[in-house]
């Protein structure tokens, strides 16, 4: 097995040519003919998991988030991707293109929440109708404070941040990651509730001027969970693999 036969499974799972024109998926580090000994799967590539990797012999990582996303002007010793290239670890990225495929990173948040398997997109972005964040009607209405409460026992958050629509809800609206630009288009959509991360202050303004009840579960803990996903389907790609998940794959941020 080599990085490139990882690749190929990927893109095939969640097509590279579909990522956001701003996106950075793909191999980042290494050659595609190296062969694999062991793959590390996590969200993020931090010097911990870069560190981890060297320690336990894996020469790949398989990340949701790109190591490197903006253009490099240098890259010198101390540098995370140079720690990489310098153990001969190997990084594939899949971002965007796995945020909107079908068994992707929205999907599986709303599998952990028990969620209708029911969905249409908000937002359409390629000729397939796939695209940014799904809707879903749940069978029996909930209220504001009960979905908040669904959100951290789901996705294991320290802290739910939310506006309260004071309405019953039955139309719910989510995407993984970052959200903020996506409210306006679930509450169009008639949506009684929008759950997300990273949401900025003004979209809780408005959610609150219209009555909205919007969710900001945290970035990592929306999308953390595909980090299993993408383990269980690399091992059962390929089951002579020695895959697992990062001990280091976790949440980089305290709360008191």
């Amino acid at each position: 097995m080599t990085v490139g036969d990882v690749y190929d499974y990927l893109d095939v799972l969640a097509p590279f040519r579909r990522q956001d024109k701003r996106d950075n998926s793909g191999r980042l580090t290494g050659e595609s003919g190296a062969r694999v000994e062991k793959i590390l799967v996590c969200l993020d590539v931090t010097v911990q998991v870069a560190a981890e990797a060297a320690l336990c012999g894996a020469n790949l990582i398989v990340a949701h988030h790109p190591v490197i996303f903006e253009p490099l002007k240098k890259i010198v010793k101390g540098d995370l991707p140079y720690t990489l290239i310098q153990n001969g670890i190997s990084v594939i990225a899949a971002h965007t293109n796995l945020d909107i495929s079908d068994g992707g990173v929205t999907d599986a948040a709303l599998e952990c929440l028990g969620f209708p398997k029911s969905y249409r997109v908000i937002e359409p972005v390629n000729d397939d109708g796939s695209g940014y964040g799904k809707i879903t009607e749940l069978e029996h209405p909930v209220f504001a404070g009960e979905l908040a409460e669904m959100c951290k026992k789901a996705f294991g958050c320290t802290v739910v941040r939310y506006v309260d629509g004071k309405k019953p809800i039955k139309r719910v609206g989510l995407t993984s990651g970052s959200g903020s630009s996506l409210v306006a288009a679930a509450f169009d959509a008639g949506c009684g509730a929008f759950i997300a991360g990273d949401i900025k202050w003004d979209r809780f303004v408005f959610a609150a001027n219209n009555g909205f009840t919007l969710i900001d579960a945290g970035h990592f803990h929306t999308e953390n969970m595909i980090c299993a996903v993408l383990r269980d389907r690399i091992k059962s790609r390929f089951p002579e693999a020695d895959v697992s998940l990062a001990k280091s794959n976790t949440d980089i941020c305290g709360y008191c």
